[in-house]
């Protein structure tokens, strides 16, 4: 008789209890929690690393057209110039920024990234050096993460990242 009792509660006794369960659980969520955390850390480097190539991208662009005396439809060679604004920068051609020109060319930064301080950019006709205030800094930072990416432009429009 000793026998089947034992026998009989080895068969309730088999399974989880609530507490166990409850740990695992716990234990899990963790993992997933962290795993995410890490797999977003990585996309907004990404996002702040491609808008600093595109950004620098379209300064030499900007660059090249003065130089080369590209004339945009205009008889004669221009200034070709770059407005940075806290949440995007405009190409535009000229000297003085006109946000009523259709030429202009926006570019919109993602939400959680800006830029520091609000300037202007030109680069001489012909030369391609920046027209005033030069060395420039621009400041590209995530508001989300803290990430910041600095771009210096010298007179002679060579840039720097940092």
């Amino acid at each position: 008789m000793f026998k089947k009792s034992s026998a009989l509660i080895l068969k309730l006794q088999s399974g989880f209890t609530v507490i166990e369960v409850m740990v695992v659980v716990t234990i899990f969520t963790l993992l997933i929690g962290f795993a995410s955390i890490n797999l977003v850390r990585p996309q907004t480097q990404a996002s702040l690393d491609t808008i600093v190539k595109t950004l620098v991208s379209d300064i030499r662009q900007q660059q090249v057209k003065a130089m080369g005396g590209d004339t945009d439809s205009t008889s004669a060679a221009i200034e070709h110039s770059i407005r940075f604004e806290t949440n995007r920068y405009i190409i535009f051609r000229g000297i003085t920024y006109n946000p009523s020109e259709p030429s202009n060319f926006a570019v919109d930064l993602d939400g959680s990234l800006q830029i520091s301080p609000i300037q202007e950019v030109v680069f001489v006709k012909r030369s391609g050096e920046v027209l005033v205030g030069a060395p420039m800094t621009i400041n590209i930072t995530n508001t989300q993460t803290g990430q910041q990416k600095i771009i210096t432009i010298n007179k002679y429009g060579a840039i720097t990242i940092q």
